[in-house]
């Protein structure tokens, strides 16, 4: 799922709808998704936040449906600054600096791999690695000891 390496590293983004338009077009050349992908996610972005307030770091798991889909792919984000996005279940305001977004085929995918990033981003030394991976190679390496591949 990350075979197509979008990974985008310590990424300058003035708020989230510009930093999940940048990784859904990114998702889109590599031609995991279709041109449908990106609209869908922003909406459903907006009708169901994605952020995750963490003790050390907040992230965001963006995703949609199925159908917008071409194969399974894995974009990240690591942005240079955080951007503001609404935390699952509550809508609070959290500052994010990783964006992990979900292109999957199979909707049932979805929550298995949902189950594997909280996993990822509860363990404090992978998320630490992470903040400090030096290049895509790195993140990817990262992910895939994780079980994230």
């Amino acid at each position: 799922m990350l075979t197509d390496k979008v990974v985008l590293l310590d990424a300058a983004m003035p708020d989230k709808e510009t930093a999940l338009a940048t990784v859904a077009d990114q998702l889109l050349a590599s031609g995991a998704v279709k041109e449908s992908y990106k609209p869908a996610l922003l909406q459903r972005e907006i009708d169901f936040p994605t952020g995750l307030a963490t003790e050390s770091i907040g992230i965001a798991m963006p995703h949609t449906d199925a159908e917008h889909v071409n194969y399974d792919q894995i974009g990240v984000m690591r942005l240079a600054e955080p951007v503001t996005f609404q935390q699952m279940g509550d809508g609070q305001e959290i500052q994010a600096k990783f964006i992990f977004m979900l292109a999957l085929k199979e909707a049932h995918a979805q929550l298995d791999m949902l189950q594997k990033l909280v996993a990822l981003i509860q363990d404090a030394d992978k998320m630490a690695a992470l903040a400090q991976a030096a290049d895509a190679d790195g993140v990817i390496a990262i992910l895939a000891n994780a079980g994230i591949a």
